[in-house]
């Protein structure tokens, strides 16, 4: 096996310094695809490596914007926007949220992305005190979620959503929901950032 197919192969035993050595080592001999920079930039923020994620993540937008995959290309912007936020880079990260707005819009079509564009509404609610539109927010995310299969969005809604229900003091449904969030964690269903 070369060292792309090594780092493939590490990526999905989640042998996250072994991926990266192999797959940044595949990237120098020749340039990665999207898929594989995905996973480069997946095995780069594991490791804190929180710049090379970002490099890589751009490089995989690009490289789907230029193959006409407009919506692969809105995911990759929406996980530079909300990584790059969470880091505090807010104007970078509300930058790369925009233009995966303006890319789903362009589509006009449904398509996960929109639930993943939730996510900031949904901070801002849980900032400002707004728990009860909050929770609106979550379970229309939840929604997007299970109707495209998307267990990261779902997992990262039902959380949300049940931090609301407890600020709002309905710890029991609250409860039951993060608990439904873990079990997603548990079982190793999710994507190695959330």
């Amino acid at each position: 096996m070369d060292a792309l197919d090594r780092g493939r192969e590490a990526y999905r035993k989640r042998a996250w310094a072994d991926a990266h050595r192999l797959l940044d080592d595949a990237d120098r001999d020749a340039p990665l695809g999207a898929d594989d920079l995905e996973r480069l930039a997946n095995a780069a923020y594991m490791l804190g490596r929180y710049d090379e994620h970002a490099r890589a993540l751009e490089r995989a937008h690009l490289a789907r914007l230029e193959a006409g995959e407009t919506t692969a290309a809105a995911h990759c912007a929406v996980w530079l926007g909300l990584t790059l936020s969470m880091r505090g880079e807010l104007a970078q990260g509300s930058g790369w949220l925009g233009r995966a707005q303006r890319l789903v819009e362009r589509e006009r079509h449904d398509c996960v992305e929109r639930g993943y564009l939730l996510i900031p509404a949904m901070r801002e609610y849980e900032v400002t005190g707004r728990f009860e539109d909050g929770c609106r927010i979550a379970a229309d995310a939840a929604e997007i979620a299970q109707r495209f299969g998307d267990p990261d969005l779902l997992a990262l809604s039902l959380h949300q959503h049940g931090r609301f229900l407890v600020r709002l003091g309905r710890v029991e449904p609250g409860l039951a929901l993060l608990d439904e969030a873990m079990v997603a964690v548990m079982a190793g269903e999710l994507s190695p950032i959330v």
